[in-house]
């Protein structure tokens, strides 16, 4: 588990505070981001992080503290920012709520250190209290695109709005009191843009309401997160939002490749990263990092049939195996056979996700071969026509590989097989033409969330 945010120099933790961070390591956390409210706290994070090598700092002036920052706090902010351990500018923002310090200050001060950031190329950690519209107005002035906004205030329009823009959304604690407004909040937004914070000592979660927060304590947070996104697991929710963190403040990541892996209730073979397509939106594609819901799928070379076998018996907890990682399974259609009969005869229920290219790379006619070994299959659409499809999934075969698609999607059906057809939610695709094709085709539709950068449009 990783607390995106707490304050474990505060004095709150003076008598206990490296037995706390002894206890909560051992406890199941992986990393804490202790965050900065003034000069002085800015230098004890640093300080912590020095001294714990799971705990990173993060240096800022809060909105209560701006009016009594130096004159050269920003120059002082520079140096401790260049520490190897500080991650981000912040606790930075507005708060109209208490008005500890004047609000053209607190705009100044916002505006000001949004501009280091943008200088250093570091992420923000963003208060908001009472003051969304002219946070808002900053921050897009600012053209800082990349930090969290720590313990969400607001609603679900204003939080989508906050991840066009860019940025994470944290919950802490409050998401788990009772008639609390921020579950319809967390279940409006994706998974990839949501990280988990404690706030501690403050916010604590309702299960010790009253007491002292602490970082092991962002597992409430996650419980809370995982009943709000069912069927995905507290497992999932760990590893996902600690992923998002990962990627929010360029924490160290273990990349391993996974062969199998497990989301949800379902185990997945990652059988090869190659593929027929090059879709811009594809977890393998460009810059993207190989990640898909918190685990790394790069391989190094394609697992045998022997290995993947090997793998799916170690793992339980599952209702059913699925073909589907970094690449087209297909691609490798004889291991993909071979491996389906061999655990169909131990009464494994079986799904394959593919482009619907199988046929096409392979010359055959894939369906009737798939009955029998093949209980489910989920076939990416992700347009309504072939001029799209060839904009945005860049298919190796061209035009005809849409038409081969839609050829695979009526077979499956032909053969008997439970067939879903399923888009991302791009601006490049119309999803009621793609409603309409896939009721025309027999077949239900899925929309899946896209997790990248929605400003890219290849329209």
């Amino acid at each position: 588990m990783i607390d995106s945010h707490a304050h474990l120099d505060f004095s709150q933790y003076d008598s206990d505070r490296d037995e706390v961070i002894r206890e909560d390591f051992e406890s199941g956390i992986e990393a804490v981001v202790n965050i900065g409210v003034d000069l002085e706290t800015s230098r004890k994070s640093i300080a912590l992080a020095e001294r714990y090598e799971g705990i990173y700092a993060t240096v800022g002036i809060h909105p209560h503290d701006s009016g009594n920052a130096p004159r050269d706090y920003l120059k002082q902010l520079e140096a401790l920012a260049s520490h190897k351990k500080a991650v981000a500018i912040g606790e930075i923002g507005l708060d109209y709520y208490r008005d500890h310090s004047p609000r053209d200050t607190q705009r100044r001060a916002f505006e000001q250190q949004l501009e280091l950031a943008r200088k250093l190329d570091m992420p923000v950690v963003v208060h908001i209290r009472e003051a969304v519209g002219d946070s808002f107005k900053i921050l897009e002035k600012s053209g800082v695109g990349k930090g969290v906004l720590h313990s969400f205030p607001g609603d679900e329009s204003e939080a989508r709005k906050a991840i066009e823009m860019g940025f994470f959304i944290s919950f802490a604690g409050p998401i788990t009191y009772p008639r609390s407004t921020r579950v319809k909040v967390a279940a409006s937004l994706p998974l990839s843009r949501i990280v988990a914070e404690t706030d501690a000592p403050y916010l604590t979660p309702q299960a010790f309401r009253g007491k002292r927060n602490r970082p092991q304590y962002v597992r409430y947070v996650i419980e809370k997160l995982g009943a709000i996104f069912e069927p995905y697991t507290f497992d999932d929710i760990e590893r996902i939002t600690s992923h998002n963190a990962r990627r929010l403040f360029g924490l160290p990541f273990e990349k391993i490749p996974g062969i199998v892996y497990k989301i949800r209730r379902s185990l997945y073979v990652n059988l090869t990263n190659r593929c027929s397509c090059d879709c811009y939106f594809c977890p393998r594609s460009g810059s993207r990092d190989g990640f898909v819901s918190g685990h790394y799928l790069f391989l190094r070379r394609d697992p045998s049939v022997e290995e993947i076998l090997e793998a799916v018996e170690i793992e339980s907890g599952f209702d059913e195996v699925v073909f589907c990682g970094l690449g087209e399974p297909t691609m490798r259609l004889k291991e993909m056979l071979d491996i389906a009969a061999k655990l169909k005869s131990k009464g494994y229920s079986m799904r394959l996700n593919t482009n619907g290219h199988g046929g096409l790379i392979n010359k055959i006619d894939l369906p009737p071969r798939l009955a029998g070994l093949i209980d489910r299959v989920s076939v990416s659409l992700n347009a309504q026509d072939a001029d799209t499809y060839l904009r945005i999934c860049r298919p190796d075969r061209g035009m005809e590989s849409f038409e081969a698609m839609i050829g695979f999607v009526k077979g499956c059906r032909k053969a008997g097989i439970e067939t879903i057809v399923s888009v991302v939610d791009l601006p490049e695709i119309d999803i009621e033409a793609c409603r309409k094709l896939a009721s025309d085709l027999g077949v239900g539709l899925r929309i899946r969330s896209y997790s990248g950068d929605r400003r890219r449009s290849f329209a």
